[in-house]
């Protein structure tokens, strides 16, 4: 099931991994029921993918699932290179929880360690780990086939798979399992935790980060005003609004067997085990289950452009990544919101709106980032 695709990258080792520090954060320490391997597929070139591919509106989308409504194509995935590095800048590498991934991860006479990264999207992550843990096998996984910048290294593969269906072909496989802003394309989101929790190998590590579709002002309070001249307001908080509304549509699908769950519940992010508000939940989802030894969790802002005082040289850079990142997400964005029903012209209005007040700097806001992570019992 290997990839062999011919492009190149570069490596920095040390810096690649996670020191934690230097963060702007507040910490806090089903589909299928037996998942078949016929629905992983492995690709030799671009063209073994195409069937997995669809146009709309102009951009090019993944073909084999209704839940995730992002491009799969050159422009988003270049956007997901710069947002790979956005993160390894950020974080200080690959991952937080270095000392507890280096464990997992140390080479073994009875087997060799092994990584997935779901939802791999560029395949940026899943490169870097193949080049910083050479000794391990590395899977990347995603709906389509990735647009990669970079050569894999040899212990690094490229697998298509839909995690909605179910990973019990996985069990047992792996010693680190990541994903990263995956939240709007899983519509159980508890149960993917269930099937992660049986992926991992016992002292195997699950490391998470979604997002939020909501701005946060320079006080980090929500941003909440939604039309234009109010106090607040922000044309990428309008437009990021308009996308979590669209997002439920396509993610929040619960199914009967998940009623007598739903009774009773609390917050309506608790009620919807998936979808977009997903991220608000994994922390108290993973304390709920009994499989790990430990978990945690950190909220992490990013300044929408380098607008605060004081910044140095690297929260410069990040903030700068995270401008671009902005911008070009709202542009895929697009095909969601016009599927949704938005005239394109109000579409593009937005979307032009926030492109000027983002390269401008016109406004002062967050985007914050939950990050999650858990270990699982040895035996």
């Amino acid at each position: 099931m290997s990839l062999p695709v011919f492009i190149s990258g570069y490596s920095e080792d040390e810096e690649l991994y996670a020191s934690g520090d230097d963060l702007r954060s507040a910490s806090a320490g089903t589909g299928r029921a037996n998942s078949p391997t016929p629905s992983v597929y492995s690709y030799s070139s671009s063209v073994d993918g195409r069937a997995m591919l669809r146009d709309l509106h102009g951009r090019t989308l993944q073909s084999t699932s209704e839940a995730y409504m992002l491009p799969a194509d050159t422009v988003e995935h270049s956007r997901l290179d710069l947002q790979h590095e956005m993160f390894r800048k950020k974080l200080g590498g690959l991952f937080l929880k270095p000392e507890a991934v280096r464990r997992a991860l140390a080479p073994k006479q009875d087997m060799r360690p092994a990584v997935i990264d779901i939802g791999t999207g560029s395949g940026s992550w899943a490169i870097d780990m193949g080049r910083l843990f050479p000794h391990a096998e590395v899977v990347g996984m995603d709906l389509a086939p990735a647009n990669l910048s970079a050569t894999p290294p040899p212990n690094c593969r490229f697998e298509c798979d839909d995690a909605n269906l179910g990973l019990d072909h996985y069990a047992n496989s792996f010693n680190v399992v990541h994903s990263r802003l995956i939240c709007i394309g899983i519509t159980n989101y508890r149960a993917l935790l269930a099937d992660i929790g049986r992926m991992l190998r016992p002292g195997g590590i699950y490391l998470s980060i979604e997002a939020d579709l909501q701005l946060f002002d320079e006080n980090f309070e929500a941003i909440t005003a939604q039309n234009e001249g109010e106090p607040g307001f922000t044309w990428l908080q309008k437009v990021a609004h308009a996308s979590h509304a669209a997002f439920k549509v396509t993610t929040v699908k619960v199914p009967v067997k998940l009623e007598t769950w739903l009774t009773g519940c609390g917050s309506s992010q608790e009620r919807a085990p998936g979808g977009i508000d997903a991220g608000y939940m994994i922390p108290k989802w993973l304390q709920s289950m009994d499989c790990w030894e430990e978990t945690g969790s950190k909220k992490v802002y990013f300044a929408v452009g380098a607008w605060e005082d004081d910044m140095d040289e690297r929260q410069r850079y990040v903030a700068d990544l995270m401008s671009e990142d902005a911008r070009t997400l709202c542009k895929s964005l697009r095909p969601l919101l016009l599927s949704y029903g938005y005239f394109p012209e109000t579409v593009d209005k937005w979307v032009a709106n926030a492109d000027d007040e983002i390269r401008n700097v016109k406004a002062k806001q967050y985007i914050r980032f939950h990050c999650a992570w858990a270990i699982k019992r040895r035996d």
